[in-house]
Formats: structure tokens, C-alpha cells, sequence
């Protein structure tokens, strides 16, 4: 039942041909675009993608090198737009969006680590989105910007792009699962991690009212 779901979904993915390979693009580059990270879910599209190649009508071969390449232009990007505006980009219309408590946690995590937090961020859903741009604010070398970034993306896409098509691969190892546990308990267990999620969120917000950050 789930396997034939999610089965039917992955058809649909390979089904748009080349554009799927266009979309990775787009996301691996979003990802470390200045903010677009904190919105855009390219880590969760890699995984689809990957897991769509088990149909037989998508590359995993052409879909790594797409999207490692598109990781190395994203964050360059982010890194070229926090050089050009400097310090003026937190107080920018899309850096007010970000919490102060972000940004904070970025800058602390750059100055720590140097240029090693270019590769390190890569594997942090908040970090791989700001901290290419301060990167480029804090005026860090752009070759040992590359080296990180390039480093980051040669292991961060390859690894989604093959966990989604591992997954594919035990779809019915994981129904089998399921059904053995009934699946009343596997609703139960959705329904709790819900509420655990939603506690999650209500609790952050309570701590930062004034926060409008998109991640949230």
C-alpha cells in the first residue's frame, strides 16, 4: 500500500524527464543563495530525485554532478552577495527576516571554525544558508571560501541524491515493517511526533516573539 503510494509518486517525478534535472539545479543553487535556503527544501528535492532514479528514467550518474555543481554556484553566490552589501545585510529586507539569534549563531560558528565552517555548515540546514553570505561579509578569502564549499558539496549532494535512492530501493522492506506493527501504531506515532513538533514551535516562539524567521 505505502511502497505502491510513494511508487506512484516517484513515477510521476521521472516523468517530467530532463526538467527534473533542471529543478535539482535550481534547488542545489538555492540552497546556499542567501536566505533562499531557509525556504527552499533542496536537501528534501535531492532526495525525491534520487529516489525517482530507481525507476529506471533518471541518471543518478548526471543527477550528482548537477547538483554538486549547482551547490558550488549556490553558496558562491551567497558568498558574492554578503561581499558586495557587507554589515548592511543583516538590517536588509530579507535579513530582518532571519532571527537575530541566527545570525548570531552563524557569525559565532564562522569565527570558531574559519573556513572550515564552509564545509561543516554545508551539513546544518540554517548554517549552509547564512553562512556563505557572512562569509563574504567577514571578507574571507575567496579560494579557501571555494575549497570548503566545494568540499561541502562533493560529499552533502552525492550523499541525498543516494540516501533517496536507497530509500527507493526498501520501500517494501519499510511496508513490511510498518504492517507488522499495525498500522494504528504507525498513525499513533505520527500523531505524536505532530504534537512534538507543534510544542517544538510554540515553545520557540514564546522565547522569540518578535522573530519572523521563514525557517520556523
Amino acid at each position: 500500500m505505502i511502497s505502491t503510494f510513494i511508487t506512484h509518486i516517484l513515477d510521476l517525478v521521472a516523468s517530467a524527464g530532463p526538467w527534473v534535472y533542471v529543478i535539482v539545479a535550481i534547488a542545489a543553487i538555492a540552497e546556499g543563495a542567501a536566505f533562499l535556503g531557509l525556504v527552499f527544501p533542496a536537501e528534501t528535492t535531492l532526495i525525491v530525485a534520487g529516489a525517482a532514479t530507481a525507476t529506471g528514467h533518471l541518471k543518478l550518474s548526471i543527477l550528482i554532478p548537477i547538483a554538486i555543481i549547482g551547490a558550488i554556484i549556490g553558496d558562491s553566490t551567497g558568498y558574492e552577495i554578503g561581499r558586495v552589501l557587507g554589515p548592511r545585510l543583516r538590517t536588509s529586507k530579507a535579513g530582518r527576516r532571519v532571527s537575530v539569534e541566527h545570525w548570531n549563531k552563524a557569525e559565532e560558528f564562522l569565527h570558531k571554525y574559519g573556513p572550515w565552517a564552509v564545509f561543516l555548515g554545508r551539513f546544518v540546514a540554517v548554517m549552509r544558508a547564512l553562512v556563505p553570505a557572512i562569509a563574504g561579509t567577514m571578507r574571507m578569502k575567496y579560494t579557501r571560501f571555494l575549497l570548503g564549499n566545494a568540499c561541502g558539496a562533493a560529499i552533502w549532494a552525492p550523499t541525498a541524491l543516494i540516501v533517496g535512492r536507497i530509500a527507493s530501493d526498501n520501500l517494501a522492506k519499510v511496508e513490511k515493517i510498518i504492517s507488522r506493527m499495525g498500522y494504528s501504531f504507525f498513525l499513533l506515532l505520527i500523531v505524536i511526533v505532530t504534537l512534538l513538533i507543534i510544542r517544538r514551535r510554540r515553545k520557540r516562539v514564546k522565547e522569540h516573539p518578535q522573530s519572523t524567521d521563514p525557517s520556523e
